[in-house]
């Protein structure tokens, strides 16, 4: 019975020793290398954003720009020929009617 209780005593003393010497090993050195590790991810983010997000945004704007001018010239284009079918769909339905008034009176 001594042995188990000498046991279980060594035992959470070195549990305690190794925590304590792990506490201790990080304050040393946690703060310089979070420091290093903090400017290094912004520095890789910032190297990312430069180098793969900002020309496929510039490219995406490029994109919308083309598509906005080619939109522009589409609706110059089509404006009168759509303006001239709407006329000729209206004198068409005019005839129409006329020619169901004229039918219609003997």
């Amino acid at each position: 019975m001594k042995v188990l209780v000498a046991a279980l005593v060594l035992l959470c003393a070195c549990h305690l020793q190794a925590a304590l010497v792990r506490r201790e090993t990080p304050d040393e050195e946690a703060a310089p290398a979070a420091i290093d590790d903090f400017f290094t991810r912004h520095f890789q983010s910032l190297s990312n954003f430069m180098t793969k997000d900002l020309p496929q945004k510039l490219q995406a704007e490029e994109l919308r720009s083309q598509a906005e001018a080619y939109l522009d010239r589409a609706n110059k284009q089509l404006a009168p020929l759509a303006q001239e079918l709407r006329s000729n769909v209206l004198s068409l339905f005019s005839s129409l009617l006329d020619l169901g008034k004229g039918e219609g009176q003997p």
